[in-house]
């Protein structure tokens, strides 16, 4: 349920019934109105038809004015620990499965973001930085059969909230709202592919609006010159891209340390491989006290003991190996936080104000989240 065309992010008011209107509760199927109902704990006793749903929906509106979301929580939450996948969790896909699909925002057009669920659309779909996240779709499935009042476009983005929890991180609020596009409905807003793809290649050279790990070095950069002129394509297009989104540098940062804690690189999917932090890649590590994640930069990038190297793929990362088997893994545009002036600022401060990142990382995931989003209305 939610806006029928992406628009900036913004909240409504309570309504009387679930957002945005009757037409849309109307719109609902028998069972989605019976999940919805039995969720938010409205008795359905002798609710035979739909019409004797929706009369339930009208008497109590102000009842479901703003939607307790705890059950579809628990039942994401549910799914996280798998021993058989990666590191032992979900939660790293389902991060970068969120983060992916709300990405393509553009400030400057109004299209793009999680609202309309285009990943379900071939263009995006096929989109080579969006490989592996198929496993997320099916993974949802049916969290979302079970509680179809939603829209994929918000289970798909709640999941990654409920990730962030889930791996030790902060809980963060939820807003729901967001519509899944019709395929007319998404080739209205997005051209013939109906989806927010082909048009980035000011700053991915594949078309998509989501930031490449490396567009290698500048050309004609002399040897021995000072790293962020170097790779001066790389970080022009992620201040692009974070730009194009609305985010500033420290935002920036911020988003990027939050994601990059988590999980690995796999050589199958995206030609890197290793996980960025050895340690523990399934759960939060930006301690408030201690080492982690953001100590990298400092200890590894600071002290030149990240190393290139070029993967079998023909992939540049950086890597420090502590002898735990496998390195610490940073790709160029982790590097690019620390090669740049600005970006580097930021990563000290996050560094040595950890209660602050966390704080940030609230804010800016469910901005994010909430890109190109309408009418959304706080979970209770």
């Amino acid at each position: 349920m939610g806006a029928a065309s992406p628009s900036a992010s913004a909240h409504s008011s309570a309504p009387a019934i679930p957002p945005p209107s009757m037409s849309q509760v109307a719109a609902l199927s028998a069972k989605a109105l019976t999940q919805l109902l039995s969720s938010q704990g409205v008795p359905i006793a002798g609710a035979a038809e739909k019409r004797d749903l929706l009369d339930l929906v009208a008497a109590n509106g102000a009842r479901l004015a703003r939607l307790d979301l705890g059950a579809v929580r628990s039942d994401i939450e549910g799914l996280i620990g798998e021993r058989s996948w990666d590191d032992g969790s979900y939660g790293p896909l389902l991060i970068r499965f969120a983060w992916h699909n709300s990405g393509t925002y553009d400030r400057h057009t109004d299209t793009g973001g999680s609202n309309g669920s285009t990943m379900r659309f071939d263009a995006e779909k096929s989109d080579p930085e969006n490989k592996g996240l198929s496993h997320a779709v099916a993974l949802l499935e049916p969290v979302h059969a079970k509680h179809s009042f939603l829209s994929y476009a918000d289970v798909w983005t709640l999941a990654g909230c409920v990730a962030i929890e889930a791996s030790g991180g902060p809980r963060v609020p939820f807003s729901y709202g967001r519509v899944d596009f019709t395929p007319g409905e998404a080739r209205e807003v997005h051209g013939p592919s109906g989806c927010p793809f082909g048009d980035g290649k000011a700053t991915n050279p594949g078309g998509s609006r989501l930031p490449s790990a490396d567009l290698g070095p500048a050309p004609g950069a002399p040897g021995g010159c000072p790293m962020h002129r170097q790779e001066k394509p790389t970080i022009d297009a992620m201040r692009g891209v974070f730009d194009r989104l609305g985010f500033d540098d420290r935002a920036t940062v911020n988003l990027i340390l939050l994601g990059h804690q988590f999980g690995r690189c796999h050589a199958d999917v995206s030609g890197y491989e290793h996980p960025w932090y050895v340690f523990d890649p399934a759960h939060w590590n930006a301690y408030e006290h201690g080492l982690g994640y953001l100590s990298l930069y400092e200890m590894g990038a600071g002290t030149g003991r990240l190393k290139k190297r070029v993967t079998n793929q023909g992939k540049r990362q950086w890597e420090m190996n502590m002898g735990f088997g496998e390195p610490f893994m940073m790709l160029p545009t982790d590097m690019a936080l620390w090669w740049d002036e600005a970006y580097r600022e930021h990563v000290k401060y996050y560094d040595r104000h950890r209660r602050a990142f966390k704080e940030d990382a609230v804010v800016n995931f469910k901005r994010l989240v909430e890109l190109g989003c309408k009418g959304l209305v706080d979970e209770l």
